[in-house]
């Protein structure tokens, strides 16, 4: 019978024997772990830029159709699809914008898609039902500077809380940072609401 030592040393022996292979193992795993991670951090890079893209596009469209109007009466998500001023890549299901998150975005003079009254000169675009993580990555997009010129505030909200971000806030100024996203989205039901 073989005592713990000898079958130290037979271990010690084989590692020597077939540590060159062993190595390139480990480093293979490594590299193989890295470019998954890469992969999945890319990807979901590209569906946060799409959907800012997405809203871009919309308020873009929504700003330039309402440019002689006095104020933004009448507008709704039902208001932009019949006046087709969402951007090409947005599905149309019936009366229902859907983003590129899969969700469904709304548009009117709040976040669940009221009609705006008359004299209102604000609007709101809102994504909800959003996970954590995208959140967390549609929530802190570097958004383009003309779609900033039209921003008064971002609202993300969810059942446990809502905060606002506004241009000069000292603790959650525009535009959102990352770190505070993390805290403050929760697993799941968040929303995103931006106004202009």
């Amino acid at each position: 019978m073989i005592n713990t030592k000898e079958k130290m040393q037979i271990a010690i022996e084989w590692i020597k024997k077939y540590r060159i292979i062993l190595s390139s193992m480990l480093i293979t795993a490594v590299v193989i772990l890295c470019a998954i991670v890469s992969f999945v951090y890319n990807k979901d890079a590209k569906r946060f830029e799409i959907a800012a893209k997405q809203i871009e596009g919309l308020s873009q469209n929504i700003v330039k159709h309402y440019k002689a109007s006095p104020s933004y009466w009448g507008l709704s998500s039902r208001e932009v699809i019949n006046n087709k001023l969402y951007t090409a890549d947005i599905i149309v299901a019936g009366n229902r914008l859907i983003g590129n998150l899969g969700n469904i975005i709304e548009i009117g003079s709040d976040e669940n898609g009221t009609m705006v009254m008359p004299s209102a000169k604000s609007f709101v675009i809102a994504y909800r039902n959003l996970t954590k993580k995208d959140c967390e990555g549609l929530g802190s997009q570097k958004f383009n500077k003309s779609f900033w010129l039209n921003v008064n505030k971002i609202t993300i909200k969810n059942n446990l809380k809502s905060q606002d971000f506004s241009w000069g806030d000292k603790n959650y100024e525009l535009p959102v940072k990352h770190k505070i996203l993390k805290d403050l989205c929760q697993k799941e039901a968040n929303s995103i609401i931006i106004h202009f």
